[in-house]
């Protein structure tokens, strides 16, 4: 069942990936667990190499194993390892004009861009990816995909159709394919957003999987991939998404936003004395060039209407973003 929050507001992020996972919970989801420790026997503790003592952790749970690590655990006499699976993401994408890339355009049509970026993020976030054929506007035969795909995923995407337009299917049909959570979110971009699970056999039956709508515009899918998808990835394999760096930054402009929300901006980076300069880019969620060439995000809390110029505002930078071009000023 959908949660209606009081006055129809919608929930801030962490409210809504909160509720999310209790859905899911409730509904029988239990995740996949950690691997468990390794740790050296106590023979191989005296003969080995490696500065390790008799009963010394090696590797703790939900550790990202690094070619060191395995280096350690290989001089320790283990041949082999207890590890949490890789978790699978399904990616449905939807729309009677999205078209696969490469494909030659008519009128109205758009190239299916989303399903690649984010099968790069899934993979990104030590997932692997799947996906789909386009679905039409369908809300049975997306639900048909959501219910096939997930029998096989920890975790289905579904792209596009998650605002209230008159073919935006996808809330119908993951209400259909399991249960609706959240509908909406108080993020722009990303506020369309849909949170529930899926059952993996029929008439609603079999094991549940968490399913996200992800908006259509490029932007808004990275963001909702950020605040929801990331976290639960790096759950499903046992270890914490570690915190984004940050670094300060003096802001080139006056800069208002709305209160309803909390906003991710994004920001290119220029030296300017001993810190950086922060300049946003244009409002909107629908221009993928603007990610690619910008440095960081500046994510504003919800309640933050006004910035003024010069204002020391802290911002996270992308990974891989182009280099800002003073190399000494770096983020945490």
């Amino acid at each position: 069942m959908v949660d209606h929050f009081p006055d129809g507001a919608r929930p801030d992020p962490d409210a809504a990936y909160a509720r999310w996972l209790a859905t899911c919970r409730d509904a029988g989801w239990r995740g996949q667990p950690a691997a468990e420790p390794v740790r050296v026997q106590d023979a191989l503790a005296r003969v080995t190499a490696a500065p390790i003592g008799a009963g010394e952790l090696v590797i703790p749970a939900g550790q990202r194993l690094r070619p060191a690590d395995l280096a350690v655990v290989a001089a320790a006499g283990h041949r082999t390892l207890d590890v949490a699976r890789k978790p699978a993401v399904a990616i449905i994408p939807t729309g009677d004009e999205i078209r696969p890339v490469g494909a030659d355009l008519g009128p109205g049509d758009l190239i299916d861009t989303n399903s690649l970026m984010l099968a790069l993020l899934a993979r990104d976030a030590g997932a692997s990816a799947a996906v789909s054929d386009i679905q039409p506007d369908d809300p049975d035969m997306i639900t048909a995909e959501i219910r096939r795909t997930a029998a096989a995923a920890g975790l289905v995407l579904v792209l596009a159709g998650s605002s209230a337009g008159r073919s935006d299917y996808a809330a119908t049909a993951i209400a259909a394919a399991g249960g609706l959570a959240v509908r909406g979110v108080a993020v722009r971009p990303g506020h369309p957003a849909l949170l529930g699970y899926a059952r993996t056999g029929p008439e609603r039956a079999g094991r549940p999987v968490p399913v996200i709508g992800v908006p259509g515009y490029p932007l808004s899918a990275v963001v909702i991939f950020n605040l929801f998808a990331r976290p639960l990835l790096a759950a499903l394999q046992g270890w914490h998404a570690p915190e984004p760096a940050h670094q300060q930054a003096e802001l080139a402009c006056d800069w208002t936003s709305s209160t309803d929300a909390e906003h991710w901006v994004l920001v290119t980076l220029a030296p300017a004395g001993d810190t950086f300069l922060a300049t946003p880019g244009r409002r909107g969620a629908g221009s993928i060039s603007r990610l690619m060439r910008a440095h960081a995000w500046w994510r504003i809390p919800s309640g933050q209407p006004k910035f003024d110029h010069g204002e020391l505002i802290d911002v996270q930078p992308i990974q891989g973003a182009p280099q800002v071009p003073d190399a000494d000023h770096r983020g945490s």
